[in-house]
Formats: C-alpha cells, sequence, structure tokens
C-alpha cells in the first residue's frame, strides 16, 4: 500500500511537470510569417486621404494689358488688373494679341501654400473679341449719324418676365455689324455671339449672297438640325416679337438642348442664323437678349 501511493505521487509529479511545461513552451512559428506576427499587434486606426478638389474651370472677359514675363500676362476685369499664368500652348496666341484688345478667357484658380487668401489664377483659353467699348457720350440710343451706326444702342427687351432697357454696344463681324449685351461677345473668326460665361449658348451668322433662295436655306435647316429630333417650322405668330424681320424660323427640341435656324432679312441684307440653347437656367435670359441682337443686323455696305 506504501509504495503505491508513493508511485501515484510520483505519477502526479510527472503530469504537473509535462502540464506547466507545455504551457510555458512557445508555440512553433511559421518561417514565412512576418517578424513579430506573434506578437499582438496594436491596431492604428485609418486615416483616409484628404479628397484633391478638381480645378474647376471659370470664364470671364475683359481688356488685355499685355505680357509681365514670358510666362505671366495681365487682363483687365471689372476695372480692376490681375495677373495670370500661361498655361499649355497659349504663347502662341498671346503673340497675336496687342495691348487693349477686348478678350474672353478660360482659366482655374489655385490655391497658394501658406496663404489661404492668394490664388493662381491659370489661363487655358483667350482669344479676341470684337467688341466696342466706347460709349456716346451723349447717351444716343443709336440713331445713325452721317449713315454711320452709333456706339451704343438702348433696346427695351424682356427678362424674367419683366421689361427692362439695356444698352448694348456695336460690333462688326464678317460683312456685317449688330448690337451685342454685355452678357455677351462676337467671336468674328466663328461669326458667333456667345454668352461669355458659357459659349455653348450661341448664334452662329451667316451673311446670304442677295439672290438667295428660301426653299432651298429651309431644306438646308432642316436637314442640320434633323439630328437633334423633329423639326418645325414656327408660323408668325409663334416667331418671337423681337424678331419681325424673320422669313424663317425652324425649330427641334432634344431632351437637353433647342436649336433652331432662322433666316432674318432687312433693307440692308439677309442672314442664316444657327441658334443654339442647353436646356439650363441660362436660356431664358439669353434667348431674349440674342433675339433682340439678331434683330440688329445690318450687312455692311
Amino acid at each position: 500500500m506504501k509504495k503505491h501511493n508513493t508511485f501515484s505521487i510520483i505519477l502526479l509529479t510527472v503530469v504537473a511537470a509535462l502540464s506547466l511545461s507545455a504551457c510555458g513552451t512557445k508555440p512553433q512559428t511559421n518561417n514565412n510569417a512576418p517578424q513579430g506576427a506573434d506578437k499582438p499587434q496594436t491596431q492604428q486606426p485609418q486615416v483616409a486621404p484628404e479628397p484633391v478638389a478638381e480645378s474647376q474651370v471659370k470664364k470671364g472677359t475683359g481688356v488685355y494689358n499685355g505680357a509681365a514675363d514670358p510666362h505671366t500676362v495681365e487682363i483687365e476685369t471689372n476695372g480692376e488688373a490681375q495677373s495670370f499664368q500661361l498655361g499649355e500652348g497659349l504663347d502662341t496666341v498671346i503673340a497675336g494679341l496687342k495691348e487693349g484688345d477686348p478678350v474672353a478667357f478660360e482659366y482655374t484658380e489655385k490655391a497658394v501654400e501658406g496663404d489661404a487668401t492668394a490664388k493662381q489664377l491659370t489661363l487655358t483659353k483667350i482669344q479676341k473679341t470684337e467688341a466696342a467699348t466706347d460709349s456716346n457720350q451723349n447717351g444716343s440710343s443709336g440713331q445713325q449719324v452721317g449713315g454711320e451706326r452709333t456706339k451704343t444702342q438702348t433696346f427695351e427687351l424682356t427678362l424674367e418676365g419683366k421689361k427692362e432697357k439695356q444698352t448694348a454696344t456695336l460690333a462688326k463681324g464678317e460683312g456685317y455689324s449688330l448690337y451685342v449685351f454685355d452678357p455677351m461677345c462676337l467671336f468674328p473668326d466663328q461669326n458667333r455671339v456667345a454668352l461669355a460665361v458659357d459659349d455653348n449658348y450661341y448664334a452662329e451668322i451667316t451673311k446670304l449672297p442677295s439672290n438667295f433662295n428660301l426653299d432651298e436655306l429651309q431644306k438646308d435647316g432642316e436637314k442640320d438640325l434633323a439630328s437633334i429630333g423633329k423639326v418645325q417650322k414656327l408660323d408668325k405668330a409663334a416667331v418671337p416679337q423681337a424678331l419681325t424681320s424673320s422669313r424663317l424660323f425652324l425649330q427641334t427640341n432634344g431632351s437637353k438642348i433647342t436649336q433652331q435656324y432662322i433666316v432674318v432679312e432687312n433693307t440692308t441684307g439677309a442672314f442664316s442664323v444657327k441658334v443654339n440653347i442647353p436646356h439650363g437656367e441660362p436660356a431664358e435670359g439669353f434667348e431674349s437678349f440674342i433675339y433682340t441682337s439678331l434683330e440688329s443686323l445690318q450687312a455692311n455696305k
């Protein structure tokens, strides 16, 4: 009995020792595991990178004041001179401008590091516009003097349902002149009058020969507009009131855009005009301005 107890005590002692040895032994680690993988890891909070703001392209009009250096030009807008860095490829465009030229341009703004109030302005597009800036000192409403058209003329038009008087400036294109309101510019190289802030709103003008054929022009207009949608010919009652000189008015409406093909004629000559009007907030004001401008079209003698 004594031997049996002694044996039991020895057996229990061996089992306990093995148990302690097993608890204290490190587990075999995988040689391919990354260093320190056997240690508890403290999870670091992940910080999402700040989104990089895309540079928004802005538009403006002004007067070109010249180059400050090979990479910087100055443009006067709203009576204030601003410096712009030249974007890629614009050095050749700037070479064709003269000081005092009226221009329309597009640019981006970028914050200057270390100065929250400073902005770096970079031109992405610039072109000369044709717009007289002189106004008659006597405030003439535009009556012709000695056969010449006055520099400015005042018109009454409807904006946001209200009649207003607005002054427009005489601008000259290829073989014609017309009065253009401040929100718009004439781009003579394209024969387009367009909104300065969004040149997708435009009227493209073509001077017609004296022997034009109205039926042929209607066919051309219908073919041009057909890609947008069904083409309608507006009768006189449906034509905008500002266009009393309209001989033909075709229109098509797409899901995002309205296009028109118009023939206007007066004692000086005739013109075909393609009008492009995206469906957006500026549409109503643009239509009122552009129809009034088109009514003032005159062929140069």
